[in-house]
């Protein structure tokens, strides 16, 4: 027997999560399918750790947010121009790559052929098709406005993508300049500094500690090399095996959160997604609590979606969503006024799109200001580790050269 841990919702877009004991993965998703409920997650509670290291190691495909995005758009292109939705999705499949996205659209179709509603069909596909994606199509769907939902939909997604791609330039620019920086550091001192050992020898005088730590090192990574780098690559994989894990997330998002300019830079992306995704699903004529409980798994950062994880039950008591907000230590007070004013002024889902971009300009800014002081400073370390790496390879020679005049 398998126990499987489900997040399912029914036709009106509720949720759920509970644990099943099943022979079969299989059965279990037609007795779901049978009952009119489709699965947004599933996770395996008796995964070993070689079954974590195997999935760590894996490449599974996913859809990216950009192929979501372009399918959103060319569907409701199509879609505005009186097309049927099988149609539409004719269109898109007609000489169409087998990827993921194109997979389950052949099946969605086959499934709104059988008289299943679009969003029930999406449903059935939660790793393709996110939470919001399916929920707001169900509120499109009983508004009779699926166009506009759809270019909500898309509007969210570019935006999304747009933060993103700042953020991860952020991040991923320093990292390629370490990790050359470090080969190229190892590559002179497994295949330059050898080529100064036997002149040391020839020397016969004593060697500087700087420069007989040097050489031990190059010989001790020329002899171990392999070994080394198959244990850092085990190392490696278990390091993503266990970031992988709920409780690896929980330290590395909380270990973030105490690292300068990547906390401030960590938090203004939390609060944009955060604010996006509250409006695009107000917006959508979502309730807030309903839009609440999406917007809370969406969330990257799981220490700060602890942080807002009351906020349903707050509300459930009948506090007003600003309040509610202010009553979380740590929530920033222009978040708290704008929420408050959009309550006031029935303008909830545009003022929360409003604060979605201010938090999207003090990214912009952040990530120049990180781009900006990242660069001199790994250019200073690597100056530092050469200029070491000379000074430690030449003093011997000049030294003896001087000795010698």
């Amino acid at each position: 027997m398998q126990r499987i841990k489900i997040r399912y919702a029914d036709e009106k877009g509720n949720t759920s999560e509970e644990v099943f004991e099943t022979r079969s993965l299989e059965e279990l998703r037609s007795a779901f399918s049978t009952r009119g409920y489709y699965i947004l997650a599933e996770t395996s509670l008796d995964e070993s750790l070689a079954d974590q290291l195997k999935a760590a190691l894996s490449f599974k495909q996913r859809v990216s947010l950009k192929e979501l995005n372009e399918f959103t758009k060319l569907i409701r292109t199509l879609l505005k121009s009186g097309m049927p939705i099988t149609d539409a999705i004719d269109v898109l499949l007609d000489d169409a790559d087998d990827t993921p996205l194109n997979r389950a659209l052949r099946e969605v179709h086959q499934d709104i052929r059988e008289g299943i509603s679009l969003s029930r069909a999406l449903g059935r596909h939660p790793d393709i098709f996110p939470d919001i994606y399916i929920k707001t199509v169900v509120a499109g769907e009983k508004a009779g406005a699926i166009d506009n939902i759809l270019k909500r939909l898309s509007d969210y997604f570019t935006s999304s993508l747009a933060i993103r791609r700042k953020v991860m330039a952020a991040m991923i620019y320093p990292t390629i300049l370490l990790t050359v920086s470090s080969l190229a550091v190892v590559y002179m001192v497994i295949a330059v500094v050898p080529e100064f050992a036997s002149l040391f020898r020839s020397l016969d005088a004593p060697l500087p500690l700087m420069t007989s730590l040097l050489l031990s090192a190059s010989e001790f990574l020329g002899e171990w090399f392999l070994l080394l780098f198959c244990l850092g690559m085990l190392v490696f994989a278990g390091v993503v095996s266990y970031a992988q894990s709920p409780e690896g997330r929980r330290k590395i998002d909380r270990f973030k959160l105490k690292i300068p300019l990547v906390r401030d830079l960590e938090k203004n992306f939390a609060y944009s997604q955060f604010a996006r995704t509250m409006s695009t699903m107000v917006e959508g004529g979502i309730p807030i609590l309903d839009s609440l409980k999406v917007v809370l798994d969406s969330l990257e950062n799981k220490v700060i979606a602890k942080r807002f994880a009351v906020l349903p039950e707050l509300l459930e008591k009948g506090l007003g969503f600003g309040k509610a907000l202010k009553s979380i230590p740590g929530t920033p007070t222009i978040m708290v006024r704008v929420v408050t004013v959009g309550e006031e002024s029935g303008n909830l889902g545009e003022m929360l799109d409003n604060l979605a971009e201010h938090y999207d300009e003090e990214i912009t800014e952040l990530t120049d200001t990180v781009t900006s002081l990242i660069e001199p400073i790994l250019f200073l370390g690597m100056a530092l580790v050469v200029g070491t790496l000379v000074v430690a390879l030449l003093y011997p020679v000049l030294t003896a050269a001087s000795q010698i005049n």
